[in-house]
Formats: structure tokens, C-alpha cells, sequence
């Protein structure tokens, strides 16, 4: 079960940051009483803002903890900042009542990654900046080791509440921060130099536009939240018309999600891509699709001509907010086929958008998986030959070629299933047809 292998994962960091601690204080000079005097003003600061830190996902929140705790590394490089580390995140934790799971795992992966960067730190001949002028390399690898395991610790306990891949976790994390991490080293630096220069109220006087910057980003945050959560209730909305597709778009996301990632896109590009499937099928909320997608059987050809319309209802729908600009065309072609067999403009190969063409699939692969009153819903395996029947017809080739391999298939696996479990279909009839042919299929899919 994932809690198992979460609560595996905190033991083994806490694990290791006992051992590197205890490690580190044999290393390690002693703490003068100057060093514990500044440990104690950066234990404050670090308790603030580990209070005053904010929730940016399910299992990790934002805060602006590294400024005190690298701040006060750099100026007391011995255990002295390791306690200021440690006992800062603890006491913020408990304050704001996380659950003793998250206590342990935060404070013992803050004081890992201290405790590393503080023995490269100090292998880099770096000294405390209240005896000399701080030194680029020694810095760098204080910084550079606190984040990157930072981001690892993060990234592996997402992964095993998930079940999906640490390493691509981690190098998104890089990808989505590093750019303010670099930003933040001057400030860290500044701080450090601020306390031995200026003393604490000056340096606190110092820290009070950097909260400031902090509530700038919980605010950037929570409107992206909400944005996100508005978008999220449109297409339930809309989905709750038709019976047979309540969680369709939510499904199709993910899977366009794991089908990029398959082709290789950038983060950027994959995020892109699942709004677009989010959205692709939004045009169903005009009423003259009401009635059709209230039927539960399969559709007339007049129906089913009048169906076909639905991808330029959603285009124009997508076209009216300027920051989906990107996604009116992938979200009108994904029913083109690659064979020019689809619809609305009878597009061909790589002239159909490549995010239509991950949203086909995607697509595809849930209109597949669900079940309908007249049939049941495919096994992966039957869904992985109708792939392969279809690429070069119906799908880009090297797009299913690249999907069908080992890696990305089971990736694929794991979301379908993940997928089912958080947006269950509804119910369907217990009497199902023999019929499910993929000729079939491929109709029903227009629905």
C-alpha cells in the first residue's frame, strides 16, 4: 500500500540524517557560544516562516525556509546550524499541526540536506562569514547539495504515496525552481553578512521584505489554484449531461499527460497538453448536443453528423480566453485521423496538431477502458492491439510505436488504473453486447 511505502521512505531519511548529523558533529569544530547565539536568532526566523508556510500540492507546501537555515549555516558551519535547522522545522511543524508522519519527514530531510551541504561546505575550505569573506565554491555546494536533496526527498515520498517515477518528479521540481533557487543564493548571502555586520534587528528588519516576497507567491499560488479548480468544476459540469462520460475529460488528461510524456515532450509542452484534453470536449454543453448525449445507445447518422460538430464548438468555446490561445487547434483536431479519415477538416499526418494527436489517443484509450450498456470495458491487453491495429490509420505510428513500448506502457497502466479509481465511471448496465468490434468502437467514439 502507498502509506506502507511512504512511512518506509520517512524512516529510511530520518534514518539518514541521524547518521549524517551524528557524522557531522565528529567532523565538525565545536559550536562557540556566538555560534549558538546565532542559532538561536535563525531558529526564530526558521520557526516563522515554517509557519507561515502554504500548501502547493498534496504532499508538499511552499516556504522560504532555506533563507534562514543556509543563512545561519553560513554563519555558524558546525552543529550549531544543524540544531537551529532541525528544531526551527519541528517546532513550526508541530505548531501548525501536520501530522507526525510529515513532522518527522520535514524535519529530518531539512537537516539532511543542511548537514550535506555543510560537509561540502566545509571540504570547500569554507569558513563562517564572521571571520571570512563567504567564498563561491564552498557556497555552491552548500547550496546546490541543500537543494537537489531537497527536491530528491520530496520527490521520492510523492512517488511512493503515487506510484510514479522519483526521477521525474525530481527533474521537474529542478526544472520549476531552479530558476528562483539561483535568484535566492545573493539573498542568502546577503542575510548572513546582514546578522554579522548589523546584528539581529537589522537583519530582521532585513527578512521583512522576503516574507513579503513569500505572500506574493502564496497569492500567484492560490489564484493558479482556483483557476485550476474553476476549470476543473466547468467540465464536470458539462460532463454531468452525459451519464456514460462522468470523469471522461479528468481521464483523458491524465492519459494525454502519460502519452507526451511517452512522445517526449518537455514539462511545459505536457502541462499544455493536458489542458487542452481537459477541454477538448467543452462545446458538448450546447444544447443542441443535450439530447444526443442523454442517449444511451449508440447514435443515428444524423445524430452522429451532428456529433462531429462538437470539436469546433469547443475550439470556439477554448478561443475566447486569450491564454488558451494554443489550444484552440489541437482541441478542434482531436478527431482528425492520421489517415485523413476523421473529422471536422479531413487533416493527415503531421499536419494534425501533435497534441490532437496525443489527445486521440488518450482519448481512445478511455473511451476503451470504460464500459457502456451494450459492451464491457477492454482489458489493457485488448487495448494495447487495437493500438497497434489502428497506428498508421486511425493514430500517428510513431507515437503508438513509442507509447506500446515497455516503460511508457506501464506508466500507462498505472495511471488507467489510478485514473478509474479517482474518477469512477458510472454505473453501466449489466447486460452487455457481444458487439465491440473496433470498427464499432471507432464510432462510438465520436459520441
Amino acid at each position: 500500500m502507498s502509506t506502507e511505502r511512504v512511512q518506509r521512505v520517512v524512516e529510511a531519511i530520518v534514518a539518514g540524517c541521524l547518521v549524517s548529523v551524528a557524522a557531522f558533529f565528529a567532523y565538525a569544530d565545536s559550536p562557540t557560544s556566538a555560534d549558538w547565539l546565532s542559532a538561536a536568532f535563525f531558529t526564530g526566523m526558521g520557526m516563522l516562516v515554517m509557519i507561515l508556510s502554504y500548501p502547493v500540492g498534496k504532499a508538499t507546501s511552499g516556504s522560504i525556509g532555506f533563507l534562514p537555515f543556509l543563512s545561519v549555516a553560513l554563519v555558524a558551519p558546525n552543529g550549531a546550524a544543524l540544531v537551529a535547522v532541525a528544531t526551527s522545522t519541528f517546532v513550526g511543524e508541530v505548531i501548525i499541526r501536520r501530522a507526525w508522519l510529515k513532522v518527522a519527514f520535514n524535519t529530518a530531510q531539512q537537516t539532511f540536506a543542511v548537514a550535506v551541504g555543510l560537509f561540502l561546505y566545509l571540504s570547500f575550505g569554507g569558513k563562517s562569514v564572521a571571520v571570512e569573506s563567504p567564498q563561491v565554491v564552498p557556497f555552491l555546494g552548500l547550496c546546490t547539495a541543500y537543494f537537489a536533496l531537497n527536491k530528491l526527498a520530496v520527490s521520492t515520498v510523492v512517488s511512493a504515496s503515487s506510484g510514479t517515477n522519483t526521477l521525474r518528479h525530481w527533474m521537474k521540481s529542478v526544472q520549476n525552481s531552479g530558476l528562483y533557487d539561483a535568484l535566492s543564493l545573493p539573498l542568502i548571502v546577503l542575510l548572513a553578512l546582514m546578522y554579522v555586520t548589523k546584528g539581529a534587528f537589522w537583519t530582521a528588519l532585513a527578512a521583512l521584505p522576503m516574507l513579503g516576497i513569500r505572500q506574493l507567491y502564496r497569492m500567484v499560488f492560490a489564484l493558479e489554484k482556483v483557476n485550476e479548480e474553476l476549470l476543473q468544476l466547468m467540465v464536470a459540469s458539462i460532463e454531468a449531461r452525459d451519464p456514460y462520460t462522468s470523469g471522461h475529460s479528468q481521464r483523458v488528461a491524465r492519459y494525454a499527460r502519460e502519452v507526451a510524456r511517452a512522445a517526449g515532450l518537455p514539462d511545459r509542452q505536457v502541462e499544455r497538453v493536458e489542458i487542452a484534453a481537459l477541454l477538448h470536449d467543452v462545446g458538448k454543453i450546447h444544447e443542441e448536443f443535450a439530447t444526443i448525449l442523454r442517449k444511451p445507445g449508440r447514435l443515428s447518422d444524423e445524430e452522429f453528423g451532428l456529433m462531429k460538430l462538437h470539436p469546433i464548438r469547443s475550439a470556439e468555446l477554448v478561443a475566447k480566453v486569450s491564454h488558451f490561445s494554443d489550444l484552440v487547434s489541437p482541441v478542434r483536431a482531436h478527431h482528425e485521423a492520421w489517415d485523413g479519415s476523421g473529422y471536422p477538416d479531413q487533416l493527415t499526418g503531421e499536419s494534425i496538431p501533435l497534441s490532437a494527436r496525443i489527445i486521440a489517443l488518450a482519448d481512445t484509450i478511455d473511451a476503451m477502458t470504460t464500459s457502456r450498456p451494450y459492451r464491457a470495458g477492454f482489458s489493457l491487453d485488448s487495448v494495447r492491439s487495437e493500438l497497434e491495429r489502428e497506428s498508421g490509420r486511425q493514430f500517428d505510428p510513431q507515437m503508438c510505436s513509442k507509447l506500446i513500448a515497455p516503460a511508457a506502457w506501464t506508466s500507462l497502466e498505472r495511471a488507467v488504473l489510478a485514473a478509474q479509481r479517482e474518477y469512477p465511471e458510472s454505473e453501466a448496465s449489466e447486460s452487455y453486447s457481444a458487439d465491440s468490434s473496433a470498427s464499432n468502437l471507432f464510432v462510438e467514439l465520436q459520441r
